[in-house]
């Protein structure tokens, strides 16, 4: 047994022969002890005086040459062990590299049956599972390389033939190397893959704001007062802010697909949904412009009719103070009449001020083609009667007045 060359095919073999070769080692010890017992009987036999029942040098080498014996018996076993250790250190290796062939075959199949997603959330979950299996990479890795130098220290030691374990070695890095290259492939698709449902995710986002914009845009609610309009004005200044400020993302659409793998941006669909886009986003901002022209015109209407309505309530204050005006005879009455026409002389230059002001803007919007252009020109012309009709009544009490003034002071110099 302890001469015996089986040193076991396989890692279990060993244990089993490791297991036999610690009894044997255990029946050696005891038999050692039994020897060494008779051994010492037996010198006791070669160290008696008077009769000997043997030759005492005979004993002597019977000992010798038991103890030897059993010395060798040691030794072999001794060296049966190391042989087993051996051989176990080199099976456990194989194991340990047949095992990681089986881990490495086993990541190659989930890599090759991988998908890269078919939306942003499926990328994700797919992106998070691969993190995870880097993970479990990295710290195969350190196993890995950790067996890979108990191999160079097999193959650096006497007695084991060096061919297969550095066959076996090559081959574990070789495909070790290639599931690193797949890993890393993968995690590029993936990315590439990502990246391109973050920018269709972005671009659905922009496409949803600029439907809803070019909602308001288009709007036909231009306010029913000075107040409402102007507050319509204020919020669209800021909506257009808003859309020149996506005026540069919209034009680095196209920079964008360009970034994107090749197998993502050679599509007709990505390509026809940026066009989309950019034609969605031209019409917006041409909208949004015309808009906010229709809002400011409609707040000038409104402002022209709250000064005409302005104007008028004054002209009819004062055709009615006008009408009911009678000319006094007494000279002090005249003068005090007179002195309230000098008043109502600077009136009528600030209200004509104001009119004038209301033709002007009236000749602006019906110049630009205002839709309520008629009714705009209506509300001039009536202003303007209504104002040429008091400065009729004006002059016409100013004559009243000035000739009762020539009799009173013919009068007087008479």
């Amino acid at each position: 047994l302890l001469v015996s060359k089986d040193l076991g095919k396989h890692l279990l073999e060993v244990e089993d022969l490791l297991q036999k070769h610690g009894l044997l080692e255990a029946d050696i010890c005891a038999q050692s002890e039994r020897v060494q017992a008779l051994n010492a009987a037996a010198l006791k036999f070669s160290e008696l005086e008077g009769y000997q029942p043997c030759d005492p040098q005979i004993i002597c080498n019977r000992v010798n040459h038991v103890q030897s014996c059993l010395e060798e018996l040691g030794e072999l076993a001794a060296k049966r062990r190391k042989e087993l250790e051996d051989s176990r250190q080199l099976w456990a290796f194989f194991q340990e590299m047949e095992e990681a062939e089986a881990w490495i075959r086993e990541k190659e199949k989930i890599l090759a049956s991988k998908s890269c997603g078919r939306d942003l959330s499926s990328v994700l979950t797919l992106t998070n599972k691969h993190k995870s299996m880097l993970g479990e990479l990295g710290n195969r890795r350190a196993l890995l390389h950790q067996a890979l130098k108990r191999g160079e220290q097999l193959v650096a030691r006497k007695g084991f033939s060096p061919g297969g374990i550095q066959e076996k070695m090559r081959e574990v890095r070789l495909r070790w190397k290639k599931l690193e290259e797949v890993t890393g492939l993968h995690q590029q698709r993936l990315q590439e893959a990502l990246n391109f449902f973050q920018f269709s995710a972005e671009l659905d986002d922009l496409v949803a704001w600029l439907q809803d914009t070019y909602r308001i845009v288009s709007s036909d609610d231009f306010g029913h007062d000075d107040y409402s309009s102007q507050a319509l004005l204020r919020k669209h200044r800021a909506l257009l802010d808003e859309v020149e400020k996506h005026r540069g993302p919209v034009l680095a659409l196209r920079k964008q697909v360009a970034l994107l793998a090749p197998e993502y941006h050679q599509g007709v669909e990505v390509q026809i949904r940026v066009v989309e886009v950019e034609q969605l986003f031209g019409e917006v901002a041409e909208v949004a412009v015309l808009r906010q022209q229709w809002l400011q015109d409609a707040l000038a209407v409104y402002r022209m009719f709250s000064e005409v309505h302005a104007c008028e309530v004054w002209l009819d204050e004062k055709e009615q103070w006008l009408q009911k005006m009678l000319v006094p005879e007494e000279l002090d009455e005249v003068e005090v009449v007179q002195h309230r026409f000098e008043s109502l002389d600077q009136e009528m230059n600030s209200v004509m001020g104001r009119i004038l002001d209301v033709n002007q803007v009236v000749q602006q919007l019906v110049d630009g083609g205002h839709p309520s252009s008629e009714e705009v020109r209506s509300c001039q012309d009536h202003l303007n009667s209504r104002w040429n009709h008091v400065v009729e009544l004006v002059e016409g009490k100013k004559s009243q007045l000035s000739s009762v003034l020539q009799i009173q002071n013919y009068l007087l110099e008479c």
